[in-house]
């Protein structure tokens, strides 16, 4: 009853988005009552813990909130100055296949905006620019989700890992482990299973995204892009994964696509593996995103490629600068604007501490996007508008990611209760491995996989059930660096689920609806990674 009780919240909110059709603004509010109902009469949870648990968790959805809205504003702000028909256009010279386009933006430059920023920037960033670009806004958040999984365990410079690593030292002390020795094995194991079965996330990615379309030579246009997608793989895998042996997980995602995107553009001007049939979408059709209608130009007015591409260059410099230890712009901008809330109501491990400045929706997509407004050639008044447009257009999908922020932090407290009962997702997930026995290494990716999927966070996740999986690995007597591994796995791929994530891509290009469809879609890809990396894990290990 306790595995009903704690699963009944997630289930209520995916039967009322996918089957139901409810909009996430009205399902997750919901699913969060229902938590909290749960919480104070079955695990006898005080009513001011549930209700503290519920503001940090809106506090803690406020960095999402503001990157969804950056890079809302930012899209819509190029869209009213014409640059992203310039954006298009530059697009063509390189390659007008939209397969092509798959592996260069959701693939690789998606993996370096995660890197460096991490929080979900990456498919927010993506999406929009895919569908401004001309990819119906389906497969645009598709493949923006699905490709942004490979590089989160490394994103934001390691800390998925670095997070996870601080956790198991106390238990591998206790048991008097070498923790280097641990930690080293560990990250060997991970980067090998994900190295051999990610060379072939963007090759899943695109087909993933030709089935989905009306083709009808769907699996010729299949095999013509699959030794170019598996070359564009190998290229990121083998830097990203010597980045983290012989460097450490700071730095995978951000200088894997450093060296694979040259690379990858010198293979493509070559005509090396380039598909001769140029694949388009037969039902290509965008009206739908056009929220913000562009204004006229002028007879004879464009803007320059270099200036409309700009501004994604400029958010790639400053996540870089102000995301790598070794820049002193990182301390500098935590040191100044870090704004500090003491324990609400008295309820413990509820301060909170925001650094206001080193969330990528303030900066740099807000001050990237009013700059490149101007410098365009808007008024005050036509960025003002676009402005208050941008934060109509995600005002719903806010209260559903502030919401499903709200419902896992009470699942994450219901750890500390009054009726002896363990936590929610501990529940979920002890209850799971209990149903599997030894057969529970199989089950590992999946609990990952959850835990990305409903908080939202690889860190998250690794926090919730990396010390858990360590635990049954012991007890199970499997082997634990493999278990941990797999938990790594399955956070980065749970990204492709991860409700937050969704609801905030689908924010981006006016999609809101769409977030249960997605989530069912891209089960499918989610499941066949898995697959892979359990393969890659019984070869190697």
């Amino acid at each position: 009853m306790c595995i009903l009780f704690a699963i009944l919240p997630i289930l209520l909110a995916l039967v009322l988005m996918t089957g139901c059709k409810v909009s996430p603004g009205k399902a997750l509010p919901l699913s969060l009552l229902t938590c909290g109902v749960f919480g104070y009469f079955v695990w006898k949870m005080p009513l001011m813990q549930l209700l503290a648990m519920s503001i940090l968790g809106v506090l803690k959805s406020l960095d999402i909130i503001l990157i969804v809205f950056g890079a809302v504003l930012l899209l819509n702000i190029l869209r009213q100055s014409g640059a992203i028909r310039t954006i298009n256009h530059s697009f063509a010279h390189l390659s007008p296949d939209r397969r092509i386009q798959t592996l260069i933006i959701a693939w690789l430059f998606s993996n370096f905006a995660e890197g460096a920023a991490g929080f979900g920037a990456a498919p927010a960033l993506v999406a929009p620019l895919l569908v401004g670009l001309g990819f119906p806004v389906v497969p645009a958040l598709v493949v923006a989700l699905v490709c942004n999984s490979l590089a989160v365990p490394f994103g934001a410079v390691g800390t998925p890992v670095l997070t996870l690593n601080s956790l198991l030292v106390p238990e591998l002390e206790a048991l008097q482990r070498n923790v280097d020795a641990f930690q080293h094995q560990m990250l060997g194991e991970f980067t090998s299973i994900s190295a051999l079965s990610g060379a072939l996330l963007p090759f899943v990615a695109v087909a993933f995204m030709i089935l989905l379309s009306a083709d009808k030579r769907k699996w010729r246009s299949i095999c013509e892009i699959f030794p170019l997608a598996l070359l564009a793989g190998v290229f990121y895998v083998v830097p990203w994964k010597c980045t983290a042996m012989f460097l450490g997980p700071e730095l995978p995602s951000l200088l894997a696509s450093v060296i694979a995107l040259p690379l990858f553009l010198a293979v493509l001007k070559s005509g090396l593996l380039t598909p001769r049939h140029v694949w388009d979408f037969p039902e290509n059709d965008t009206a739908a995103v056009q929220t913000v209608p562009a204004t006229p130009l002028p007879e004879g007015r464009s803007i320059p490629a270099l200036m409309a591409w700009l501004p994604y260059l400029a958010i790639a410099l400053l996540l870089t600068v102000t995301r790598l230890p070794a820049m002193p712009l990182k301390q500098l901008l935590a040191s100044c604007s870090t704004l500090r809330i003491p324990q609400l109501f008295g309820v413990a491990n509820t301060s909170f501490a925001w650094t206001v400045l080193m969330n990528p929706g303030l900066f740099p997509f807000l001050l990237v996007a009013v700059l490149a407004g101007f410098s365009h050639g808007l008024s005050s008044r036509d960025v003002g508008a676009v402005f208050c447009q941008s934060a109509r257009q995600i005002l719903f999908s806010a209260i559903a990611i502030a919401a499903s922020f709200a419902l896992v932090q009470i699942m994450i407290a219901s750890a500390q209760n009054e009726a002896g009962l363990p936590g929610m997702l501990v529940a979920i997930a002890q209850g799971a491995a209990a149903l599997t026995g030894r057969a529970y290494i199989l089950l590992a990716p999946v609990i990952g996989l959850f835990g990305t999927f409903f908080t939202g966070s690889c860190t998250v996740s690794n926090i919730l059930f990396g010390v858990l999986q360590f635990n049954a690995a012991q007890v199970l007597e499997l082997p634990e660096t493999t278990v941990v591994a797999l938990q790594v796995v399955g956070g980065g791929l749970g990204s492709m689920l991860r409700l937050s994530g969704i609801v905030a891509a689908c924010a981006t290009v006016n999609a809101t609806g769409k977030e249960g469809r997605l989530i069912l879609l891209n089960c499918i890809p989610a499941a066949i990674m898995i697959v892979l990396a359990l393969a890659a894990m019984y070869v190697l290990f």
